[in-house]
């Protein structure tokens, strides 16, 4: 898995990344009544105790148990998962409980310029314009979607620790994303079944920290079973499926274009709100069009790279085969001709 912006779409990889949104999209919803009960940790801890086993069970009938081994890079899966399920997931509820959720969709919609600038900073390649303009044209269909058309009605209530902490939870995620190219001869199913072992890893350390504290909020029995129909969701489609289908999906995309698909989750919060009952704005429509316009702005003259890099080298080697007509030039002019008196035994040239 690599970075490179030269990765092709396919079918499956728009699938699975508009998959991976639409699950967490409609998590988002499903989760505030249960945060009502329970704190950010310990709803991590939920979440990733239960579906980091189940990717390891399906890495080991998948792809078998020698799988399993992290091969020496425990170390970096633990820091890598540690980033991803723990920081971004801890770092984004928590900050969205202190504001609002229009500032959460916002600073969400900031990932892929989080992505941009960190592969320019690690690469020295600036990415493309057209890059910069489906960001900025995400990011206002964003605005103007959470807010319906109205983004000064913001102003009163931004919060600068909120936003620090969704931008900082925001550039975990980027992280992980991106970590996933220091396996290039993983599977998809691989790097998510034991960064998220990781992962797991850190969120308990950091609840046993947070547990001496008592700052954790732990539900009663009573309680945690009216929760499970919810948690089910938030384990199952919005951790287990979408994580993995967000990790397949940039396998072949690339993290740059694969976090546009970020965008969708307001998205999906949106149709979630219609299946409601809601009804829609002039500037949520707006909105909405401005993001779907990002996402094509963005593919925009993109063309593999490495079939073309591949035909180059083909014609290469096929021009390297042809011979120098001034050589067998030269060659016929000191070759006795075979139609020359004394050379029966001499052979054409051509």
């Amino acid at each position: 898995m690599n970075d490179s912006s030269a990765h092709g779409f396919t079918w499956v990889a728009v699938a699975s990344l508009t998959l991976a949104t639409f699950c967490w999209g409609a998590a988002f919803p499903v989760a505030a009544p249960v945060l009502q009960h329970m704190d950010p940790i310990t709803l991590a801890l939920c979440r990733y105790g239960i579906a980091a086993p189940l990717f390891l069970a399906l890495l080991a009938w998948r792809e078998g148990a020698a799988r399993l081994s992290p091969q020496g890079h425990g170390w970096r899966l633990l820091g890598l998962g540690t980033l991803g399920f723990a920081g971004f997931n801890l770092l984004m509820f928590q900050g969205v409980n202190l504001s609002r959720p229009e500032f959460g969709a916002i600073v969400m919609a900031l990932q892929p310029l989080i992505a941009g600038l960190i592969h320019w900073a690690r690469s020295g390649r600036r990415p493309a314009t057209r890059s910069f303009i489906a960001l900025g044209v995400a990011i206002v269909g964003v605005v103007m979607l959470t807010t319906d058309g109205q983004p000064a009605r913001l102003a009163g209530q931004v919060s600068l620790l909120p936003i620090l902490m969704m931008i900082t939870g925001g550039t975990c995620w980027v992280l992980y994303s991106m970590g996933a190219a220091a396996f290039p001869g993983w599977s998809p199913l691989r790097y998510t079944a034991l960064s998220s072992t990781g992962g797991v890893l850190g969120i308990v350390i950091i609840a046993l920290v947070f547990g001496a504290a008592g700052a954790l909020h732990i539900p009663d029995a009573a309680r945690f079973v009216s929760l499970l129909p919810a948690l089910s969701f938030l384990v199952l489609p919005s951790a287990v499926i979408a994580v993995l289908c967000w990790n397949q999906g940039l396998r072949h995309v690339g993290t740059q274009s694969g976090m546009l698909f970020i965008n969708l989750i307001p998205l999906t919060a949106l149709a979630v709100g219609v299946a409601r009952g809601h009804t829609l704005g002039a500037g949520e429509l707006f909105g909405a069009a401005l993001i779907l316009a990002s996402l094509a702005i963005n593919q925009l003259e993109r063309r593999p790279a490495a079939p073309a890099t591949a035909s180059r080298r083909h014609w290469t080697a096929a021009l390297s085969r042809v011979p120098d007509q001034g050589r067998l030039r030269r060659s016929a002019c000191t070759t006795t001709s075979p139609y020359s008196a004394g050379s029966s035994s001499a052979k054409p040239l051509l």
